[in-house]
């Protein structure tokens, strides 16, 4: 194999050395090649960061810019796949990719190119394709984690480590069967080990399972590494502490952006309102409270508290409100109901109010806040009107603050946007060579251009030659030449589909 990528999701730096984690391979190939931190796009989150990989333009381009999507009838559910766009599996003839997020429903362009889907499909079976089927790695090949196995840490940790395990054993098997050129399997664990780890009781436990699962996995890349020439590891986004939780919904509400829809008191919500009270009575009850509320989060009874804990916009009658990640939507034309006759007003009204916005301590809330054009290259319709990128250690979430205010204090890992990047081989800078403001999607055209291979003209991102042992002349193909994106026959957002989708997405917390 020429090229093997690795994808190790939500894994970074900062983690590793939180947990004082030696990770072998990962360190040889920062001492022997080249590395860095790699920027996530605007959302860092799974399905836009590994969109943007696979397609080299960032989520104003290829239209994926959170983990849900709204429509114009306000309904929020799980993102689509991207299926206008060429991807790295119709580039790339004689490939293999192996648990790639959001392109289930898609077939590779290319020639002898193979797809393994990932997260927005309905099961193993619907994204493995059927001559894939027949390795025998198949039959142990976990999809997704079993989400009633994190009340209980032991029996989970075990579980991802199979899940990990199987996931190298398919890779392996794939690729020694069909002997590619460019290689590509993704570890999801690292970033499934992040979201659990405040439901762990004390630090040491925490980095005692993050230590087994993150050494496991790159026990298994060094291993598949032994079948290439060169290695890229990179992650989607990273993973940090985070002190601090930002209501956005307590300052749109307090500015008048949107009104609650009316609805009778039930229990949850009188819940809710108690531990309001007791958290701004007591601060050692509201840690108590903190540490009940990591632990039940990823259950059913969890998913309904935090449904409750959330406002319950009147979406017709509001003028903007946030989806997720700080990604705040005007109530514009592209909604059945508009409210706003100047949506460009609004929007840098609302950026403005944001970026004024400080902790009890006097800094920022957020690191920068910023309208489309200025995050993507070539916003599209369905773009955030504003994007609000939360400072170190603080974290976006949609729920009510349990204090009031619109921070409060909290005690969780979540995403960052600063995941990593590192590459050796012969086709890569070496000696311990170091990249800077590398984004997510530079690593398509960089690692193309490093084989030599012409690029789309149509990429956000850019050719990062430090990277490159020989940088050489690039080339481009012509618009014409671009692969057309072909997708199955079947229907992308079949119900049945949604509906695991949508379990998936709310085990994560990212819909209520």
């Amino acid at each position: 194999m020429e090229l093997l990528i690795v994808g190790l999701d939500g894994l970074s730096y900062n983690m590793l050395e939180r947990f004082d984690i030696d990770l072998p391979y990962l360190n040889e190939t920062r001492e022997e090649g080249v590395s860095g931190h790699l920027m996530s796009v605007d959302t860092p989150t799974t399905i836009p960061a590994w969109t943007s990989f696979a397609t080299g333009k960032d989520p104003g381009s290829h239209g994926v810019s959170n983990m849900l999507r709204q429509g114009p009838d306000y309904e929020v559910g799980p993102s689509e796949p991207n299926t206008t766009d060429a991807a790295a599996y119709d580039l790339f003839d004689d490939s293999v990719f192996v648990n790639l997020p959001a392109s289930v429903g898609r077939v590779p362009a290319a020639d002898n190119a193979h797809l393994v889907a990932a997260m927005l499909a309905k099961d193993k079976a619907d994204a493995v394709p059927d001559h894939l089927k027949d390795l025998d790695a198949y039959d142990d090949y976990i999809l997704d984690h079993d989400r009633s196995l994190k009340m209980r840490p032991e029996k989970y940790l075990d579980h991802v480590l199979e899940i990990s395990t199987n996931r190298y054993r398919f890779a392996k098997e794939a690729f020694e069967t069909y002997d590619p050129r460019v290689g590509f399997v993704l570890f999801s664990t690292p970033d499934w080990a992040g979201h659990i780890l405040s439901n762990l009781s004390s630090d040491a436990k925490r980095e005692q399972f993050y230590t087994q699962l993150v050494e496991l996995v790159d026990e298994k890349t060094a291993q598949l590494a032994e079948q290439a020439d060169n290695v890229v590891l990179m992650s989607d986004h990273g993973f940090e502490y985070k002190h601090t939780n930002i209501h956005l919904a307590e300052w749109l509400a307090d500015e008048g952006y949107f009104v609650e829809e009316a609805s009778a008191t039930g229990a949850a919500d009188v819940a809710v309102d108690a531990a309001k009270a007791v958290a701004k009575r007591s601060d050692r009850l509201y840690s108590v409270i903190r540490k009940v509320h990591n632990l039940i989060m990823g259950t059913e009874v969890g998913s309904k508290l935090e449904s409750a804990a959330s406002p319950q916009i009147d979406y017709p009658n509001s003028q903007a409100w946030q989806v997720r990640y700080g990604c705040i939507y005007v109530n514009d034309a592209r909604f059945d109901h508009p409210q706003v006759d100047d949506p460009d007003a609004l929007r840098r009204e609302v950026r403005d109010g944001l970026r004024s916005l400080t902790t009890d301590d006097g800094e920022p809330v957020f690191r920068d806040v910023v309208l489309p054009e200025e995050a993507y290259a070539d916003p599209g319709p369905n773009a955030p009107d504003v994007i609000a990128r939360p400072a170190q250690h603080l974290f976006p979430t949609t729920l009510w603050s349990p204090t009031g205010g619109v921070t409060s204090p909290t005690s969780n890992y979540e995403h960052r946007y600063r995941g990593l990047f590192a590459a050796r081989g012969p086709l890569f800078e070496s000696g311990g060579a170091t990249v800077e403001g590398m984004n997510i999607v530079d690593v398509l055209p960089t690692v193309m251009a490093a084989l030599g291979d012409p690029l789309s003209p149509e990429f956000d991102g850019a050719v990062r030659e430090e990277t490159l042992a020989s940088p050489g002349e690039l080339s481009y193909l012509d618009a014409d030449d671009v692969p057309a994106a072909l997708t199955r026959e079947d229907d992308l957002g079949s119900e049945n589909r949604d509906e695991a989708v949508q379990e998936r997405l709310a085990d994560l917390g990212y819909l209520e």
